[in-house]
Formats: structure tokens, sequence, C-alpha cells
């Protein structure tokens, strides 16, 4: 038996599972928490400045439902002002109460989010710095 292929960001995509018509837009100015974000915490329709990628076409296909898969490379995500927060880097920043925008006041919260970010080998695309992410969102993303 072989070993899983490792990701790479300088050429695997990452992918999303979302409507058939498009990514669905962040919003640069919402409320940056990672932990609020991976919970889901406000449920749908909440703003968020962040993207939920994944290494894995099982977790994007689970989480686009009747939509579609998406796919975009780090590279062209960064090329137009987007961050790119990798998965080695969430699972660093949720330990204990967690870190910068992974702080939270429940440890358990924190440890829940880890779950969720190593079941779907998630990354977050971060829109906090664009000042359209409509408009980039259409660029950096095309159907898989």
């Amino acid at each position: 038996m072989t070993a899983p292929k490792k990701w790479r960001p300088s050429r695997d995509p990452l992918l999303r599972g979302d409507a058939i018509t498009g990514v669905r837009a962040p919003v640069a100015t919402a409320n940056d928490s990672i932990i609020r974000h991976v919970l889901y915490l406000e449920g749908p329709g909440r703003e968020t400045p962040y993207l939920s990628t994944s290494e894995s076409m099982a977790a994007a296909s689970r989480f686009a439902q009747a939509g579609v898969v998406w796919k975009t490379l780090v590279k062209k995500a960064q090329a137009n002002g987007v961050g790119h927060i990798g998965n080695s880097e969430l699972l660093s920043l949720m330990k204990g109460n967690g870190k910068r925008k992974a702080k939270w006041d429940d440890p358990f919260e924190v440890m829940q989010a880890r779950r969720y970010v190593e079941q779907w080998s998630e990354h977050l695309l971060d829109f906090r710095e664009t000042s359209d992410p409509k408009t980039v969102v259409n660029l950096i993303f095309e159907k898989a």
C-alpha cells in the first residue's frame, strides 16, 4: 500500500464545495475569528472574511451538496491579494485557548474546531486585505 500523496501548495489545488452559480463571496470586514468561522457560529448566511477550502475532493464534494466543486491555486489567490492560512498553520493556532485570530475563551471549542480542520483537511483563504472580494472570488475560482 502506498502512502497518500502529500499536498503541495506550489501545484496542488484547493477545493471548495459551493453553489452551482459560483463561490459565495466573503465579507472582508466581518468578524475575523477563525474559531467562529470553523465552528460555523451564527449559522448559514453569517458574514466571514474567510473561505474554507480543502486538499480533499471528498471533503469539497460533501460540502457542495447539490452544488459543485470549485478549485483555485494558492499562488493564484495570493497574486490577487488573498491570504492563505494553510492546514498546518491552522492546526498550530488551535491549541489550548488558541493563538492570534484563533484565540477563544473556551478551549473545548478550540479543540472541536481543530478536529474539524483535521477531518476536512481545511485551509482558509483570507480576504481581509481585499477591497472587492466578489470580483476576486470570480477571478481565482473555476469549476473543478
